[in-house]
């Protein structure tokens, strides 16, 4: 097959932080590594992306039996308009790229690239599948562009001939408002490349290193992470937090850490892209979010046997991690003692983690899935 992958803001993952202050994330992530696996097992991959300085506008990269194709765009550097520019441009790429070789689907990421994806869909008569990579209701912005995110969702509901959710709670809110969705919707969880998480790291350091790793965004729940652990350092001498990413809040937890005279007790790292070698010097990862995705970096914390904290249901509470209360500080806090209290009786959750990765959300086992999926909709 020749997959046409529209969405992703960056190729590959990383190119945007120097340049963008809303950097990379899941998406992203998952694009990158789906196009990898497509090209692993034969299928000839597609990506339009954003062209950010010292980046070709044009690539081609063997990789495995295949190739994938990298195209680059300009966009406007402007919160708002951004994306919607970036896409726009996609579009316009993407008809060209449709006309010189013979594409059997369009995959679209994300609402706005699921908006351009179905205007491009009927005009080319190229069948698309859509990922909105979280719940039809969309959660944050302001409330006109959020009802203008939730129509692009609900256009490129009606557009797709297939829709894969890669998060259960959004399949199942979206389903549950719109049943019709149902008959041509597919579940598949998102995916771990164990090629990434091979680092294996000594534990040599005397204190119980917390690590928050991901977008800094409130939905992400780090201000209660903050006022959590500024209790937990009032308490137990021998702690650090690490805090790792990019985001509009970063102004905010550094003002936290200088106001709370914290430097010595949480280490901003910023973004970083070697996420496994932190993951390898930390002992608990956590993410008290609220969100309805499926987030990359919880996954990567299961794949490398770290002891999670989280309020998303995609680990089970005493088996695989500790589930928290969203939103709330002193749960947080209460379950983050618990582990500062007895650091190595609660060392079995993230083994179990690391093997629940291992026998179901490898790329290797999860790309089979994507291709089922793309046969049903060339077959139909």
């Amino acid at each position: 097959m020749k997959i046409l992958l529209l969405g992703s803001k960056e190729y590959p993952f990383g190119s945007s932080y120097k340049y963008d202050k809303k950097a990379g994330g899941g998406i992203e992530v998952h694009v990158e590594k789906l196009s990898k696996y497509l090209a692993r097992e034969g299928h000839e991959v597609f990506i339009i992306t954003r062209k950010f300085p010292g980046q070709k506008k044009q690539e081609t990269k063997k990789t495995g039996k295949s190739k994938i194709h990298v195209y680059r765009t300009k966009f406007m550097y402007n919160k708002f308009l951004r994306t919607f520019t970036f896409n726009a441009l996609s579009s316009k790429e993407a008809n060209r790229i449709i006309k010189e070789n013979k594409i059997d689907i369009i995959h679209c990421h994300g609402p706005v690239a699921g908006f351009f994806g179905s205007r491009l869909s009927k005009k080319t008569k190229i069948p698309m599948v859509f990922t909105t990579h979280g719940p039809g209701k969309i959660i944050g912005w302001n409330i006109v562009i959020r009802k203008i995110l939730e129509r692009f969702v609900n256009t490129s509901y009606k557009s797709a001939k297939k829709i894969i959710f890669i998060s259960k709670p959004a399949y199942d809110s979206d389903i549950k408002r719109n049943k019709e969705l149902k008959s041509k919707s597919a579940l598949l969880t998102n995916a771990i490349d164990p090629d990434d998480f091979k680092i294996k790291t000594k534990r040599n350091w005397k204190e119980i290193r917390f690590l928050f790793l991901g977008r800094l965004e409130e939905i992400k729940g780090i201000k209660y992470l903050l006022q959590a652990f500024k209790k937990i350092s009032d308490n137990v001498k021998d702690t650090k937090l690490y805090v790792a990413g990019e985001g509009s809040l970063k102004k905010y937890i550094l003002d936290f850490i200088k106001k709370n005279d914290l430097k010595k007790r949480i280490k901003f790292l910023g973004w970083i892209e070697d996420t496994a070698k932190i993951l390898s010097e930390t002992d608990v990862f956590v993410l008290p979010s609220w969100e309805k995705g499926q987030p990359i970096a919880l996954l990567e914390a299961m794949a490398s046997g770290k002891i999670i904290i989280t309020s998303l249901n995609y680990i089970e509470d005493g088996k695989t991690g500790i589930r928290i209360k969203p939103k709330n500080t002193q749960d947080l806090y209460e379950k983050m003692m618990q582990v500062c209290n007895d650091l190595k009786k609660h060392n079995n959750l993230g083994k179990n983690a690391k093997m629940e990765i291992k026998e179901k959300m490898s790329w290797d086992t999860v790309i089979k899935k994507y291709i089922r999926e793309y046969n049903s909709v060339i077959q139909s």
